[in-house]
């Protein structure tokens, strides 16, 4: 009965001494560059202090609320395309890995586009398919897809080959060796893939957010339309803001994920 409140205690603790950890860097450089600027030791006239930020997000996320309205805009494309390519790309992945003949067909062809930067698919997206959100979208899929598509493929290959002979003696075979065996098996590489998948797809969806001119609002687009009042400001809170985002997708969703499966499973070392 007393193990309770102390376990309870050390976990609160822990926590507590996370957040300290993240946050203390930032303050430390916000502080320095605050004092850089206030005493003139940097002189720069576009360049606003953290005060000025905050004042900025202050204004934006409470006294207009408008910032919320980009943020929930960006996160609806970002959670379409970044899920299509989850689903796909897995499928896509596996069916490569297990099938000596589409491998030697595509792995060539994956192999090439992966080294292809998102944001180069943009003129080709905005030409064939409009300036509204099909075409963000499609870029936030393709950010994610080619390494979610790619560490799948490469997950399953690296199964040990006994694992898999030693379910097929006991008739595991088919869709049943796939879900028990081959995946559990790649999920070190498959969630490597979704960590990196979702740091593409951020940054497709700004890249696309700012080129694609039918859209109202975004993160992206907020800021590229800051430039037009040259509102350095706002274009620090957005950046700051998709950061942010992407760090607690992270550090919520995905080390979920890996709690739960690969360090439970002792596949890696708890950290």
């Amino acid at each position: 009965m007393t193990q309770e409140p102390v376990v309870t205690q050390q976990t609160a603790a822990r926590s507590v001494w996370g957040v300290v950890r993240f946050v203390y860097p930032f303050v430390v450089v916000a502080l320095i560059w605050e004092t850089a600027l206030r005493l003139g030791w940097v002189q720069s006239v576009s360049l606003p202090a953290p005060s000025q930020i905050a004042a900025e997000f202050w204004r934006l996320a409470v006294t207009q609320g408008v910032l919320w309205e980009h943020f929930s805009a960006s996160f609806y494309r970002l959670a379409v395309g970044y899920f299509l390519a989850v689903g796909i790309g897995v499928t896509v992945g596996a069916l490569l890995s297990l099938s000596p003949l589409l491998r030697g067909l595509f792995e060539p062809v994956l192999s090439l586009l992966v080294s292809v930067p998102t944001i180069a698919w943009l003129p080709v997206l905005l030409i064939t398919m409009g300036l509204g959100d099909r075409t963000v979208i499609t870029t936030v899929f393709l950010g994610g897809f080619f390494a979610i598509t790619y560490n799948t493929m490469r997950g399953i290959e690296m199964v040990p080959r006994n694992q898999i002979l030693a379910a097929r003696e006991m008739g595991v075979n088919g869709a049943h060796l796939f879900f028990a065996v081959l995946l559990p098996g790649s999920l070190v590489s498959l969630i490597t893939g979704l960590r990196l998948g979702i740091g593409y797809a951020w940054r497709a969806l700004v890249g696309g957010e700012m080129l694609a001119a039918m859209i109202e609002w975004g993160i992206g687009k907020m800021v590229f339309q800051a430039r037009f009042f040259n509102n350095v400001s706002i274009m620090f809170v957005g950046i700051l803001l998709i950061g942010l985002s992407g760090y607690l997708l992270d550090r919520t969703f995905l080390r979920w994920l890996e709690m739960a499966t690969v360090e439970r499973w002792g596949m890696v070392r708890r950290r």
